[in-house]
């Protein structure tokens, strides 16, 4: 029960790497707020943990909305009485060269990926030091590390969050607040699959992608989640400023 009783908000919480921490956050004793744009799959998610024995909210929120960060911060406060992990896992993929991208598919990336956990991270740091501090996961991803081809502002944005979390966590290094990213590779969630699935040949499409990772296959949101629970969790007491790969070696080559 390494997160007992702590009050912990996760977005993008309904689908993938956000579905799969928040079953084992509620497994180590978290008290969950979860967000996400998808309700259905975000209800069904919370009486699943119900089912188990844990404890969990939905909030329907668009992260890329200062107003929903907000009310999502403050609705763990009422609800909880304070809030001591905020995990900004969501985010979305431009798969687009520079030229071909427009206006509203970069703010949107950009919203959602960037503004968004600053948003979230801005209410949420004053009530973190009203309680004696806490700690903030990003999810940014193995191309805010290293570039790849074809998705020029994604990688922008997943290289801002790791910057974002590096300064805060210089920030706010003696408050107890400690803030990490976690850098996912290529993981086996819906968002994977339907990309594979939307190529001409999907079943040579995912045996690509698997086979394009140092491991020689895809990780899994389950793999994420133990990363993601260790850099919360106490056990990563000395852990602060940190993007840690959960890539099969990838950046690694």
């Amino acid at each position: 029960m390494r997160l007992r009783d702590r009050a912990t908000v996760i977005t993008g919480a309904s689908l993938g790497i956000g579905r799969a921490c928040a079953l084992r956050f509620a497994r180590e004793g978290a008290r969950l707020v979860l967000a996400d744009v998808h309700a259905e799959a975000g209800d069904s998610l919370v009486r699943e943990i119900a089912a188990a024995g844990g404890t969990a909210c939905f909030v329907r929120a668009d992260v890329a909305r200062r107003e929903d960060n907000e009310i999502l911060i403050d609705a763990c406060v009422d609800v909880y009485g304070r809030i001591d992990v905020l995990f900004c896992n969501a985010g979305v993929n431009l798969p687009k060269l520079l030229p071909d991208s427009t206006d509203d598919e970069m703010a949107r990336v950009l919203g959602v990926n960037v503004l968004g956990p600053a948003y979230a991270a801005r209410r949420a740091i004053p009530r973190m030091l009203e309680g004696g501090g806490g700690a903030i996961l990003f999810t940014a991803s193995k191309t805010g590390l290293v570039a790849q081809t074809d998705s020029p502002v994604y990688c922008a944005s997943k290289g801002a969050v790791v910057m974002l979390a590096k300064a805060l966590a210089l920030d706010y290094a003696t408050q107890n607040i400690r803030v990490n990213a976690l850098c996912p590779g290529i993981i086996d969630t819906p968002m994977v699959r339907a990309f594979a699935d939307a190529m001409p040949d999907p079943a040579d499409a995912f045996a690509r992608y698997s086979a394009a990772q140092p491991m020689g296959r895809l990780g899994t949101p389950e793999e994420c989640a133990d990363a993601a629970l260790w850099l919360v969790s106490d056990e990563a007491s000395f852990v602060t400023g940190v993007a840690l790969p959960v890539d099969g070696g990838f950046t690694a080559m």
